[in-house]
């Protein structure tokens, strides 16, 4: 499948840590600030866990120096969640300890996790202040998620979600996950704490750009949030408009499964990609231009 690392190596910052970490500093230098996932999910054993997150450690190691803050965006089910939740929160225990002035960030995967994940979220935080959660505006609980993580002052990053879910947890239209999310990100920027809005969505980041200036909201207050090789002309824009924007960077051998996964698990995974490559590839996204 070596065939597909072409297209793929536009959306992942290398197979290795040290190819990750240039890319990471070249975006640095160029102003932007970092969100990094080391790619894997789902492991099976105890050892696979440990590995995980010695990968995590060494990634930790290596950025330590860096002056400005990188959020490790950490999957619950590649430290041993789906073994034993004891496991799991051993091992971020183990992260936390190391992560200096950065921040550890839940990533948030399918439903089935959202629960354990929030409930080892609040927990650790209570005791590790760095640590921060993602919160997928399709999912109807949403809405109460974003009142506890308000309520206990947890950086949270909003996304629309990746995931196929049946409507009985999720909104199915993208008008009402447009709304949701547009709705909840209102919440975090005026009572969140250091929010990322995570979406490449013109229609909902020029709304959000006319609240938060009606609303005077300080600019360093939270963070736009964008996928490392996408829209980097968006990335650009809201960057020289003065807005802190973090580029979310994958790395790992594990890019397959990343790449099929994200294009496989929704039909409007395949139309986001190829609509915002033509947007800018052909300079045809206009909405935020003055």
């Amino acid at each position: 499948m070596k065939i597909l690392y072409p297209f793929a190596k536009r959306f992942i910052a290398g197979e290795d840590r040290q190819t990750a970490l240039k890319n990471i500093k070249s975006l640095y230098d160029q102003g932007f600030l970092c969100t990094v996932d080391v790619l894997g999910e789902s492991i099976h054993t105890e050892e696979q866990a440990a590995e995980a997150k010695r990968e995590y450690l060494a990634l930790l190691k290596a950025i330590e120096t860096f002056q400005r803050p990188v959020d490790i965006s950490a999957k619950v089910s590649a430290l041993g969640m789906n073994i034993r939740y004891d496991l799991c929160k051993q091992n971020v225990e183990e992260l936390m300890a190391a992560v200096g002035h950065h921040t550890v960030r839940f990533d948030m995967e399918g439903s089935d996790l959202t629960e354990r994940t929030m409930k080892l979220g609040l927990e650790l935080q209570k005791t590790y202040k760095n640590l921060g959660v993602v919160l997928q505006a399709y999912l109807y609980r949403t809405a109460d998620d974003i009142q506890s993580v308000i309520q206990q002052g947890i950086s949270t990053r909003l996304c629309k979600g990746a995931y196929k879910e049946p409507e009985g947890i999720a909104y199915q239209s993208m008008d009402e996950i447009r709304e949701n999310f547009y709705t909840q990100a209102c919440r975090l920027l005026k009572e969140g704490n250091l929010p990322a809005i995570a979406t490449h969505d013109e229609i909902l980041i020029v709304r959000l750009v006319e609240f938060i200036e009606k609303e005077r909201i300080a600019h360093d207050s939270f963070y736009f949030e964008l996928l490392y090789g996408m829209r980097r002309d968006l990335q650009q824009t809201l960057l020289d408009k003065g807005y802190q924007v973090r580029i979310y960077v994958p790395y790992g051998k594990a890019w397959l499964p990343y790449t099929l996964r994200r294009l496989a698990e929704r039909k409007e995974n395949i139309i986001f990609v190829v609509k915002n490559l033509v947007l800018e590839t052909l300079g045809l996204g206009k909405l935020f231009k003055s």
